[in-house]
């Protein structure tokens, strides 16, 4: 994705402007405005019903699984708090709103693909040395649930509760900053999929059915998040197996897990690791296993319509 959709910015807000895109400076990016719950509601109840996962050891990978899957090993994490359901189009298209960006001309919701070109992104930049741009969210798809009036951005209509996607892994890290998060990593995700007991699936053993993930669907539908109730991991966390793939903070690299290795560098390049499976590509058993893992790029043009986001944080 090369091309860009124009934005302008309010007059209040900090100078961000488009441009092309350099290899993007990620430590350097900053909310630019505080969450409070008037002017973002849906982002602040997510917040709020963030999940403590306790401080412990968690098992992570099989050795029954796919080679990227192994060894099993285990991991010592602190306690930390993850996001409930995925992050919804309603929560995302408030942060678009906070960030004050406005396209030049009402956009719906999958025109862009029409009217913006193929490849139309939205584009943040920080004011500073190198002028770092960075890409949030893809709205080029036909099937994009985020568009713009002409003075909002807002979300098509039944859509709202449906999980975002098309975000790139520099607007899934924006969001989540701005919200006082951060992406998971790849064992925290996985963690808070499986419990202390190394599950296969967030629900237990037993193959997904259509009670517990959202899969093999009509290849344009998401399901709402959070709810297929009886698809929760051990800690009561939702949407863990199918509907969207999910950002992590994590750098595709082997087993065994080592934070220290490089491989939570956010201002390396290579392919991020995404986690849960999804509705349409990733929905077989295997896939949809909680200690199933895949990669994404994470340059910054990419965003996909098979992939979201949940934010954690520390306890």
């Amino acid at each position: 994705m090369a091309a860009s959709l124009a934005l302008s910015v309010g007059a209040s807000a900090p100078a961000w402007a488009i441009g092309e895109i350099p290899p993007p400076d990620f430590a350097a990016l900053r909310p630019a405005a505080a969450m409070t719950p008037r002017d973002a509601p849906v982002s602040y109840r997510q917040q709020a019903d963030m999940i403590v996962i306790p401080a412990g050891s968690y098992p992570i990978g099989r050795d029954d699984a796919a080679a990227d899957q192994r060894p099993a090993h285990t991991v010592t994490l602190p306690a930390y708090r993850i996001d409930r359901t995925e992050v919804s189009n309603a929560a995302y298209a408030e942060f678009l709103n906070r960030m004050d960006l406005r396209v030049r001309g009402p956009f719906p919701a999958g025109q862009l693909a029409q009217e913006g070109g193929e490849d139309a992104v939205l584009l943040r930049e920080r004011r500073g040395s190198g002028h770092t741009q960075y890409p949030f969210i893809a709205l080029n798809d036909e099937n994009a649930r985020i568009g713009h009036d002409g003075k909002r951005f807002v979300v098509a209509q039944g859509f709202e509760e449906h999980p975002a996607a098309e975000v790139t892994w520099a607007g899934a890290r924006a969001y989540c900053q701005w919200r006082g998060g951060r992406l998971p990593t790849e064992a925290e995700w996985e963690a808070a999929a499986r419990g202390a007991k190394g599950l296969r699936y967030p629900w237990g053993e037993a193959a997904p059915d259509a009670t517990r993930a959202h899969v093999n669907s009509d290849p344009d539908a998401t399901a709402p998040v959070g709810s297929l109730p009886a698809g929760a991991s051990p800690f009561g966390v939702l949407d863990m197996s199918g509907s969207l793939a999910e950002w992590t903070s994590t750098l595709k690299r082997p087993y065994p897990y080592d934070a220290h290795d490089g491989r939570e560098d956010p201002a390396a390049t290579g392919e991020r690791v995404i986690r849960g499976g999804d509705y349409q590509y990733d929905n077989r058993p295997e896939t949809l296993s909680a200690s199933h893992r895949n990669g994404f790029s994470n340059e910054p043009s990419q965003g996909h319509r098979q992939i979201g986001l949940r934010c954690a944080a520390g306890a």
